[in-house]
């Protein structure tokens, strides 16, 4: 009799299981982290149980990760009993109303019973400890929330993440792996969703950057970030492809209005000012700067440094020459001598004779300005784990990070106009904005004094005929010479007036020179370049792209290597 009770039973069960297509019609996802890295985590999966007496989550490669309080309610409110240690081996209506922690060679699977077949809405919740890490230069979070192999394909995903402080570009990075769909910040947190159904190999795993002071996590991994990157984005795509056919457009139509530039229009535009109809300069500006329209050819030169030799407010004399900025940043190789003047970085070369900069953590930073301090950052945070900066190392990290120079650039000219401000070099009417400053009278007197200082370093060698050359300045000579273009001559003089002499540190030597500012060059240019990208409509010009830069976008499929708490398979069983 017992027998046929229990037949009786699974054949009832059969049939209220039939008709019913398993599903996992959503799972939304909301993580909160707090200010120790422990991520509260609360799941609300939306499924169709169709086989199987319970549901599961996989959880493994948790290193130090712990998961506790964990808590499962159903679409009636049902609470289900937290039962501690979870035994796979029941019934289905053993497993009802309960759910517990199953231990597995690899981690642990968070289950519960489904306790009937039919359509569910089963909210799980749970803490990970430990889930954000502490790094040298970073702190982030990387985790699989949503495994691959579930027993259902998610029609949709959704994963809101939220910290102490509202997240945005400003003081973190996003990459989200594994799915079809995008990331992005939404009034503060960072959301993850799908944008196609997943299939069987689909996961959600998501990457997270986080400046330090937003999370003191006790998880200390002693690397970089770049190691965490480096490792995600083996097999990575975030279809930047479509990016480079769109830059690869945009270069071809730059290169035929160039070519149309250089064979007619640039011909005939010098024709037009050679008779007066055009104008080459912007008058007005220069007479607001210098105080003359016309800037004469040639002036009587003067030895004394312009504005107190204060580099700033001579690169702002030197890119107006114009009456408007060149946009050439000349004061970025300018910086970096200094920088090596103060013996903070230092040139070397490689076993291979490649150029390469080290840094010196022990000396003064007494006579930097802000935006130099944070410059020698941007550098720092260039060169990588190794803090050995390569040639071409800036340029492909400000390729990515093309927001952090704007915002360099942003903060340098704060400071020059400050700066100008601060001395009286401005007049008291002058309007704020960098590209309308107006010079006061003195200010007018040092741009001058400038332009009689560059004519004393174009006069520099036949001027060493008469005067005894002053070599303790000519550390500083050689940063006004840069700003304006002039670096490799007035370098040139100085290795032919005294090959052995030493500028600013004793590792920095005349006959080195040229090297110098070869190579401090290469990282003008990649900021001009990384600048004209940050400053294109919509940050850069693809409203889709970017991703792999962590400003959020589209998913990778691919890639998401190195992530915690994830593994394969979960759902009905």
């Amino acid at each position: 009799m017992k027998r046929l009770f229990i037949s009786l039973v699974a054949a009832l069960s059969a049939i209220s299981a039939f008709g019913y297509e398993p599903e996992i019609r959503d799972i939304g996802i909301k993580v909160s982290l707090d200010t120790l890295g422990t991520a509260h985590i609360v799941e609300v999966w939306d499924v169709v149980v169709a086989s199987g007496t319970e549901w599961y989550l996989v959880r493994e490669n948790l290193g130090d990760i712990r998961i506790c309080n964990l808590a499962v309610t159903d679409e009636s409110g049902t609470v289900f009993k937290n039962e501690g240690s979870w035994d796979v081996d029941r019934s289905i209506s053993q497993k009802a109303g309960r759910c517990g922690l199953h231990k597995t060679s690899g981690g642990y699977e968070i289950c519960w019973g489904v306790g009937s077949y039919g359509p569910h809405v089963f909210t799980v919740s749970y803490d990970m400890t430990n889930s954000v890490k502490t790094l040298n230069d970073y702190d982030m979070l990387h985790m699989q929330f949503v495994t691959d192999e579930l027993s259902s394909k998610p029609q949709h995903v959704r994963l809101t993440l939220s910290a102490p402080v509202p997240l945005s570009e400003e003081n973190s990075r996003i990459w989200g792996f594994g799915y079809e769909g995008t990331t992005q910040w939404e009034n503060g947190s960072v959301v993850a969703e799908s944008t196609e159904s997943f299939k069987y190999n689909s996961s959600l795993i998501l990457l997270l950057r986080l400046d330090k002071g937003i999370i003191n996590s006790p998880s200390v991994q002693d690397k970089d970030f770049e190691q965490v990157m480096n490792r995600a984005m083996e097999g990575a795509d975030f279809g930047d492809e479509e990016d480079a056919e769109w830059y690869e457009m945009l270069l071809g139509f730059i290169f035929t209005i160039g070519m149309i530039w250089g064979f007619f229009i640039y011909p005939v535009k010098r024709f037009l000012i050679a008779i007066g109809i055009v104008k080459d300069k912007n008058r007005k500006r220069i007479k607001k700067i210098f105080g003359v329209k016309r800037i004469p050819k040639r002036l009587e030169w003067s030895r004394t440094l312009p504005f107190n030799a204060g580099i700033q407010e001579t690169y702002y004399v030197a890119s107006h020459l114009t009456g408007n900025d060149d946009g050439k940043f000349s004061i970025i190789p300018a910086m970096i001598l200094h920088l090596m003047y103060e013996g903070l970085i230092v040139l070397k070369r490689d076993v291979n004779g490649k150029k390469e900069f080290h840094f010196n953590d022990v000396a003064s930073k007494e006579n930097l300005s802000l935006s130099e301090i944070e410059l020698l950052v941007l550098l720092k945070t260039a060169s990588g784990s190794d803090k050995v900066l390569q040639e071409k190392e800036f340029k492909r990290w400000s390729e990515t990070n093309y927001k952090e120079v704007k915002k360099w650039v942003n903060t340098m000219r704060d400071e020059v106009r400050l700066n100008l401000s601060e001395n009286g070099y401005l007049d008291s009417g002058s309007p704020n904005r960098y590209e309308e400053l107006v010079f006061s009278a003195e200010g007018q007197k040092e741009a001058m004094q400038s332009l009689r200082f560059r004519q004393y370093l174009k006069d520099f060698t036949l001027l060493n005929e008469r005067y005894s050359p002053e070599v303790t300045l000519w550390g500083k000579y050689l940063m006004v010479a840069t700003l304006f273009g002039m670096a490799d001559k007035v370098a040139r003089d100085m290795k032919n007036m005294a090959p052995n002499a030493m500028v600013g540190v004793p590792d920095m030597a005349v006959s080195d020179l040229s090297d110098v500012l070869l190579f401090t060059n290469t990282f003008r240019n990649a900021t001009r370049g990384a600048y004209a990208l940050a400053t294109m409509p919509s940050g850069g010009g693809y409203s889709g792209g970017h991703s792999s830069g962590g400003f959020g976008g589209h998913s990778s499929f691919g890639g998401g290597g190195g992530f915690s708490g994830g593994g394969h398979g979960g759902g009905s069983r």
